[in-house]
């Protein structure tokens, strides 16, 4: 969940999961969004995500696959959906899930119409079994979003409130594939995290446990033995007595790094984009597009609009600062719409995460579907966001579009001959 635009301290629930997010400082924030470490040299991937790994079934039961040392790791969960080990020596803890009927690396589409591919969860007790120790229990994410390959990381902050998802993390990992020689694919889940970023040693218990989720059949598997009775979940669903003991282990080996495999490194499962620079005040705003409207039976266009004072507003269903705006938005649409206003606002999401969700909070106002391309043509990396355009189509405004001082900006430029 995004929370920028939200005050530090503040908590922010996810409508979606009802995960609770505790707003760090902007120090903190600013981390999140830091270039990753550059770690070392890992194999090389083709462009699907799949490492180019061709090796039989009773290999990889036998003896791992992307470094991971199978023959002397301690297998916590054994099933025929799922195998999961974990390994360490006195510098890292490594784990490895094998979902053995789990090999589609494409995207899918989330309930609230966002790309989602497969990803996974390590959760880490670091405290004591069963109890939230607060700043040191944590979980390790692996493609927490298709935008954000590789290995990332949340902080527990207490009983269901999290860190946003940081990208700090010294270690490593990634989601991977096995072809098998008879073309069946196999996905790897691999996490290489450093003791020291957990301030942990040899000889002490950790108490763990993995969860992978796959948006293909709605795959959710645990290696605690949580049963979701056919329901889908989340790794915080489980509970935590359910979670494996470890003791970290003083005879660990060696470990050859540049064999696992770092997702960081590896070709985006999006198509890159082509993000355009923030269009300035006083310039002739780009025209929009997007795949299809709703609350709008025409196919709008800023040219076809000149005379008209023109809000273009960008957000998303998850953005809480956005969802907290609409309210506001309906207000200046209602208040104006009949003086020469048109408010047009557009998200990335598709007609399967937007339509009910504009009918729940009544949003009144035209709202453009995937709407990539405009995302990119105004330079939005940040939501919400708007720009206010005059008549003549140039842009007199821009700023968030829950400030109270949209409202004056929409009635000047109104007034204005």
């Amino acid at each position: 969940m995004d929370v920028r635009g939200f005050p530090a301290g503040t908590e922010v629930k996810d409508p979606y999961t009802q995960k609770v997010f505790l707003v760090p400082p902007v120090s903190d924030a600013a981390a999140s969004i830091t270039a990753s470490p550059t770690p070392p040299s890992a194999p090389a991937n083709d462009n699907s995500g799949n490492t180019n790994l061709t090796e039989p079934v009773d290999q990889l039961r036998g003896k791992g696959a992307f470094g991971f040392p199978q023959k002397d790791a301690t297998i916590l969960c054994d099933t025929l959906d799922l195998r999961f080990s974990v390994w360490n020596n006195n510098q890292y803890l490594f784990a490895e899930a094998v979902l053995w009927n789990e090999g589609d690396s494409a995207l899918a589409k989330t309930d609230d119409g966002r790309d989602i591919g497969d990803n996974s969860e390590l959760i880490l007790e670091l405290g004591a079994k069963g109890v939230v120790t607060p700043n040191v229990d944590r979980s390790y994410l692996l493609n927490p979003w298709p935008s954000m390959e590789g290995m990332y990381y949340q902080i527990r902050l207490g009983e269901g409130a999290w860190t946003h998802i940081l990208s700090d993390t010294k270690g490593r990992g990634a989601i991977h594939y096995v072809q098998t020689p008879d073309g069946k694919k196999i996905r790897v889940d691999l996490y290489l995290i450093p003791l020291g970023e957990i301030s942990r040693k040899v000889s002490d218990t950790i108490w763990l446990c993995y969860y992978g989720d796959s948006p293909h059949d709605h795959i959710n598997v645990n290696s605690a033995g949580y049963e979701s009775h056919g329901q889908s979940y989340y790794g915080y669903n489980i509970p935590t007595s359910l979670h494996h003991d470890y003791v970290l282990r003083t005879d660990g080996a060696d470990l050859d790094l540049a064999a696992v495999p770092d997702g960081r490194l590896d070709p985006s499962l999006i198509p890159p984009r082509h993000r355009q620079p923030t269009p300035e005040v006083g310039t002739l705003a780009p025209e929009i597009s997007a795949k299809e409207w709703l609350n709008n039976p025409n196919v709008p266009t800023l040219a076809s609009m000149r005379g008209k004072v023109v809000l273009v507003e960008f957000w998303a269903t998850w953005c809480g600062p956005c969802v907290q705006g609409i309210p506001h938005l309906n207000d200046v649409q209602n208040k104006y719409a009949d003086k020469g206003f048109t408010l047009l606002s557009f998200t990335e999401q598709s007609r399967r995460g937007i339509e009910e969700f504009a009918k729940l909070y009544k949003m009144t106002y035209a709202v453009g579907l995937e709407s990539q391309d405009t995302f990119d043509r105004y330079g939005v990396t940040t939501i919400p966001q708007a720009f206010l355009l005059d008549k003549s189509g140039k842009i007199i405004w821009e700023g968030n579009s829950g400030d109270a001082a949209l409202d004056g900006a929409v009635q000047a430029a109104l007034k204005t001959e």
